[in-house]
């Protein structure tokens, strides 16, 4: 009888290890959903930012994944099959602590057919496998499986610290951690403490290496405002086709690729398929360099499977060839900073803030006042913001404010009745045929008035065509 319970506890508790993985992302996002119930009633929460829906350019799969994360959340029928899921589950189990077999085995089949009908996305099973390959390896050693095929779908993520040739980790750890720059490195160590935390905890949640924290290095210095030559932007260096494809908005009004959070989302989602698509770290990282497509081609023209047979028949470019051993030097000082003359680094406080979500044209110099903040430091904590003001045409906008400042925010917003005023002067451009009279008349000024904000005029016989003015509109323009 003791035997058996035994079995049964291994066989149950194999089974909880199984489906609890199973829905333990999609559960998540069920939980994301209630919470963020609770912050629209709120409206203003600390350091959780929703992600917009937004456009899909391209079918890759990488869009495709991106796409079924946002819309999982307002799925309320698969969200129910799961949540009724659980229920089952949670039968079965409290039914088998108790030694009723039978009824633990009528609800777990429930709980599995339930599961089964819940319509969960594809695009979202590669999230779900990461941890099948080890829970298969439990159950096999259960039943002493003999077999020796192999059913792994991902790998356990580690990042080689050495590459083919280590001669080039060696040249650039030496250049890195000497003058002059020596002096950027150790910046970006410094800036670096802003977004670890960010960066640790999406890379967790995706299952990805840590080591990843130390990318940002080579590719921005960890300056969020960096723009290559080629127009890539912040952290990641994320292009804007690039960034579309994983979500990120990218218009006149904003730009997330200088999002610490959105960007890091958008960029490790990107290393994954990366990886799941090469099987190689190296080759990944690449990849992120190159372009997945562009190092197939290299990879396919000269008949080679490493980064090293690439080099070696000319087949890859320079860049790319130098990009992961820069990575891995960068890295490897890391984790011993001291030995490589990197000590008492001042490293910048993780980024820590309130959010204010709305759907309004709201001035930042409004948002700074109601904050009792500065201009600068509103921009500061909202880095995508391209424009004077929160973004037109973006529901819900998880605006950054200082941390602890929303009771004082909340109060003073509430008592502005005009959130995006007008600057006080216009810009008119002038065509042929207008005089000063005329044009004052538009703007229900005079031409005195006029003559004080454009104080060349004095020196013009004419206006010329083409010309602009600045010009500040009497009161009843507005009515």
């Amino acid at each position: 009888m003791i035997c058996t319970k035994v079995r049964h506890n291994i066989f149950m508790s194999n089974y909880k290890i199984l489906f609890i993985t199973l829905i333990f992302f999609v559960y998540s996002i069920s939980n994301a959903q209630k919470e963020d119930t609770l912050l629209n009633k709120q409206n203003i929460i600390t350091q959780d930012i929703p992600i917009p829906s937004t456009s899909f350019e391209d079918n890759s799969n990488i869009s495709k994944a991106s796409k079924a994360l946002q819309e999982a959340a307002n799925d309320s029928e698969t969200k129910s099959k799961i949540i009724l899921a659980q229920v089952y589950y949670q039968k079965s189990y409290n039914a088998f602590k108790a030694n009723h077999l039978k009824n633990a085995k009528k609800n777990f089949h429930l709980f599995l057919d339930t599961l089964k009908s819940a319509n969960i996305d594809p695009a979202l099973y590669f999230f779900i496998f990461d941890n099948v390959d080890e829970i298969l390896k439990h159950l096999n050693s259960i039943y002493s499986s003999t077999s020796t095929t192999s059913t792994s779908i991902t790998k356990e993520y580690s990042i080689a610290m050495s590459a083919e040739d280590n001669s080039l980790v060696e040249k650039y750890i030496s250049i890195y951690s000497s003058k002059p720059a020596k002096e950027k490195i150790k910046l970006a160590f410094e800036r670096s403490g802003a977004y670890k935390d960010i960066i640790l905890k999406t890379s967790r949640e995706m299952n990805l290496p840590e080591e990843l924290l130390y990318l940002p290095i080579v590719e921005s210095l960890y300056n969020i405002n960096t723009v290559s030559r080629a127009g890539a932007v912040g952290l990641w260096q994320i292009m804007a086709h690039r960034g579309r494809a994983l979500g990120l908005q990218i218009n006149y009004w904003i730009d997330e690729r200088k999002d610490p959070e959105k960007s890091t989302k958008a960029a490790c989602l990107y290393l994954k398929q990366l990886y799941l698509m090469l099987n190689d770290w190296h080759l990944t990282l690449a990849a992120y360099n190159r372009g997945e497509y562009g190092l197939i081609r290299d990879m396919r023209f000269s008949n080679a499977s490493n980064i090293s047979e690439m080099t070696t028949r000319n087949a890859i470019p320079k860049e790319t060839q130098n990009y992961v051993p820069q990575f891995i030097a960068a890295a490897t000082i890391a984790k011993d900073l001291e030995s490589y003359g990197f000590a008492d680094l001042n490293y910048h406080q993780s980024l820590k803030y309130d959010v204010y979500y709305t759907d309004k044209v709201i001035d930042l110099t409004i948002v700074a006042k109601c904050a009792n903040t500065t201009l600068e430091e509103i921009k500061k904590l909202n880095p995508a913001l391209q424009a004077w003001c929160t973004p037109l045409g973006y529901p819900n906008f998880a605006l950054k404010i200082p941390y602890g400042s929303r009771d004082i925010f909340l109060e003073n917003i509430s008592k502005i009745s005009d959130l995006n005023p007008s600057p006080g002067f216009v810009k008119h451009k002038i065509i042929k045929g207008e005089y000063l009279e005329k044009i004052a008349y538009k703007y229900k000024t005079t031409p005195k008035e006029i003559y004080k904000d454009n104080p060349n005029l004095s020196k013009q016989k004419y206006l010329r065509p083409g010309q602009t003015l600045i010009i500040r509109p009497g009161r009843k323009y507005f009515k």
